[in-house]
This record gives C-alpha cells, structure tokens and sequence, in this order.
C-alpha cells in the first residue's frame, strides 16, 4: 500500500467475466497489439539499409525516431485521455496507425520513411497511452490484476508472432511488408471499437477539468530531448554533442515541475509524487527494462559471431524470451494473490537478476538448453515484473487518472530501453576494444565484452531491488497483500 496515496476500493466478491468483456479485452489487445508486433522491423533492418542505399549506422533512426516520439507523448496523450475519454483517444490512435503503417510501406525515400516513422510513434502513443485503462474499465475492480496480466500476457504473444510474421511478409512483399500486415490489424480493431464501447464500466472522461496545454508540451519537450541526449552518443566519440541537449531536457523538466506544483489539478497527486513507495517501483522498473534489452541488443551477434547461426535460428531462440515473458504475465494475477502485488513485484525483479547473472558466464561455444533455460527465467521475471508493477501505478492513482496511470508503465520502458541501448552499447564496444588493445583476439575480446555487458547487467538490477529494500514497504508490506 501508499498509504494516503492509494484511492482505490477494495472489492472483495469479483462478477463472473462475461464473453463479452473477454471480446472486449481482445479488441484493446489487439490495438495494442501495434506496439510489440514492431519488433518485426528489427528484421528488416538489413533489407531497409540496402534499399535506400544507407551506411549501417544510419538505420538506427528508423528506431529512434519512432521511440523518441511515442515515448515523449505518451504521458501527455494519458492526461488527455483522462480529459475527453480514453475511447477516443484510443480511436484515434487506430486510424492514425493505419495511415502511418500505409505510409512507411509506400516510403519512396528514406526521409519519408522517418518522418512516416514519427507519425507512427504519435499513433502508438495514442493507442498505448489509453489501452491500460480501457482494459480495467472492462472488469470489477477485484479483477484489475487479472485484467493487467491478461492485457501483458496478449502484449507478449504479439511480441512473439511479431518476426514470424514479418518474416514470412517480408518474402513476400519485401522490407514493406513488415508494415503491410500491420495494416488490416488496425483497421479490424478500429471497427471493433463500437462493439468495446458498450462494455465500458467507468465514466469515460473527466469533463469539465483544464487541459494544461503549456504545460504538457513542457513535458513533451523535456522527455524527447532527455531520450535523444544519451541515443546521439557514440562510444569512439566525445559526449559533448549530447550535453547540451540534456541540459535543455532537464531546464523543461524542472519547469515543468514547478508548473505542476502551483497547478491546482496536477499531473500526478502530491501524495504520490513524493512517496517513494510510489516513485521507487518506477525507478526499478526504468533499471528492469534498461539492463533486459541486453538481451536483444548483444545476443543476436553472439548467436552469428560465435554459433554461426542463421537469422531464423536466432529468432527462434529470442522467441523463448518472448515466451518467458508470456509465463510471466499470467502467473502474475495468481502471484499477486499468494505473495502481494509488492512481493511479486520484488519476485519479478530477482529472476530478472538471476537470468541476467546466469547469461554472462555462456560458454564461446553456445548451448541450446542452457541458453532457453536462462532466456525463460528471465523473461518469466519481466513478465512478473511488469504487470505487478502496473498493479502498484494503477492502485495507486485515482480511477480518473487511469490514463496518466497506464501511460506512466510505458513511458519508464521507453525510457529504460534508450538508457540500455546508450549504456550497454558503450560497454560492450569499450570492453571489446580494451581486450584488442591488450592482444586477444578478435573471438575472445567479443566474449570479454559480452560477459563485462551482461554482469553489469546483473549488477546494477541486483543492486536497484537490494537498495531499495532497505526501505522495507516499498516491497515488503504486508498490508499490499491482494
């Protein structure tokens, strides 16, 4: 529990879930759904850089464009969603997908690509900002974990058939395709949405309120500058490019938290924002999704460097992380009931660890059973991980604020994923060029590199939840038993 900060109602008796708030939780997962099947662009990264004729360096931001923009809007659109209805924003979402996915596909040139790129990211931000929310107005408030395990657990199945069906689009139609089958997924779920809309069970908007305009495009400002700082920054390269945006990044924040502070209806509730049993889960939830994108960042050139594999076989093998993930998300409900929403959360955060500490000692030579074994725990911990940590922002915000609520648990993953990539990335090139330096070879300064990456992974999750245990109620409380 937050003490003061936690609003919501303890409903013991649950209602049985009907078919129809099942469909309806299918139509937001399928929207949602827009977000997790994008990992089907990674693979078509190498098809993207020969078409538009580009240096290896430069498809990044085709990544990067896209992240920056849904990760700076998306608690501004959450805020909006809470003001005119998350239906609508979610709506709007949809169709804007579907315009921005025809447009990548038809990208005649690199630069219409990105800027296709940024209009999908206002689209992401638009569906995901509000999906979290729709999800619980579906059920009973006993069922609000249940509701965000079922709405993870659909995220990480799309996260799963994401490379299979880019692959098998993109031999078909090429690089577009991963953007093509994207296409009648949106536009099912849009026309879905009259259907979701009757089974709504919370006031759809909080009219009436102001919609502090300034001060969300403060906010907007402030993110995307503090996410570009760290994505612009080279390891073989000085950091003082990204400085001065950083630090323009960080004078919007500030004001932005000062604007809030004399606002009459801020942002978040002041017995929030200043309750570290509040901010710390969202400071550990930022350290969870940094050091778990190691994962996809430096196995793939493991599995190629030291395996040989094939880009089938490595998909394959990211698919038993995805899988994980998937365990994760729905024994999560379950947990939360045995152990509290707390503890499971602190429990997600130790697989985490322990998945990250058990990858770094891997052998040059891989092994298909260690491998799947490691994958699966720690992907089990992010699944856990997430949806309690969610449980703990939702409860923790009023019901009229379940939009800034759901939005918050995206924008701490978006942010987590910049700071790994930055970070992960400058170790794993700095070790590596260490090892040549000193005379190893080129096979044996990549698995320097790779064991220096994955246990200071292991490192800095361990020591976030073992930190922030001193403070016993942010994990430990037993009165956040569910």
């Amino acid at each position: 529990m937050l003490g003061a900060v936690q609003r919501e109602p303890v409903v013991l008796n649950a209602r049985p879930v009907s078919r129809l708030q099942f469909a309806g939780l299918a139509i937001i997962g399928l929207g949602a759904s827009i977000a997790p099947l994008d990992f089907s662009v990674n693979i078509a990264f190498p098809a993207i850089t020969a078409a538009f004729a580009l240096e290896t360096r430069e498809i990044r931001w085709v990544a990067v464009s896209y992240v920056l923009t849904y990760g700076s809007l998306m608690l501004a659109f959450g805020a909006l969603g809470d003001r005119i209805g998350h239906l609508r924003v979610f709506r709007a979402g949809l169709l804007l997908g579907a315009l921005a996915f025809t447009w990548c596909a038809l990208a005649p040139s690199y630069a219409w690509l990105l800027t296709a790129r940024v209009l999908q990211g206002v689209a992401v931000a638009l569906t995901l900002s509000c999906a979290p929310a729709l999800a619980t107005s579906l059920f009973d408030e006993a069922r609000r974990t249940w509701a965000l395990s079922m709405y993870g657990g659909m995220a990480a199945l799309a996260g799963v058939i994401a490379p299979l069906v880019g692959g098998v689009t993109m031999g078909v139609l090429g690089w577009p395709g991963v953007y093509w089958f994207r296409v009648p997924v949106v536009l099912l779920a849009f026309f879905c949405v009259p259907l979701l809309a009757r089974r709504l069970a919370t006031p759809p908007a909080r009219k009436g309120l102001i919609y502090d305009v300034t001060g969300m495009v403060m906010l907007a400002a402030s993110t995307a500058l503090l996410l570009l700082a760290p994505a612009i920054m080279r390891a073989d390269a000085l950091v003082w490019p990204a400085l001065p945006l950083a630090l323009g990044g960080l004078v919007l924040m500030v004001a932005f938290v000062l604007r809030q502070r004399a606002s009459d209806t801020p942002f978040l509730p002041r017995s929030a924002a200043g309750n570290l049993d509040f901010v710390i889960p969202n400071l550990a939830a930022t350290v969870v999704q940094s050091t778990s994108f190691s994962i996809p960042l430096v196995l793939p050139f493991y599995l190629t460097r030291m395996g040989g594999w094939e880009p089938l076989a490595n998909g394959m093998l990211m698919a038993a992380w995805a899988v994980g993930a998937l365990a994760g998300s729905g024994i999560a409900a379950r947990l939360v009931r045995v152990l509290g929403v707390r503890r499971a959360a602190f429990t997600g955060g130790a697989l985490v660890t322990l998945g990250l500490a058990c990858i770094a000692p891997w052998p040059a030579e891989p092994q298909v059973a260690l491998m799947v074994a490691c994958l699966v725990v720690q992907g089990i911990g992010i699944g856990l991980y997430q949806v309690a940590y969610s449980d703990i922002v939702v409860a923790a915000l009023p019901m009229s604020q379940r939009g800034v609520a759901g939005s918050l648990t995206m924008v701490t993953r978006t942010i987590g994923i910049v700071l790994g990539v930055s970070l992960l990335t400058w170790v794993l090139q700095s070790v590596e060029a260490a090892a040549l330096a000193r005379g190893a070879d080129a096979d044996a300064a990549f698995m320097a590199a790779f064991e220096a990456v994955f246990c200071a992974a292991a490192m800095v999750a361990g020591g976030t939840f073992a930190l922030s245990a001193l403070r016993r109620r942010t994990w430990f409380d037993r009165a956040t038993r569910g």
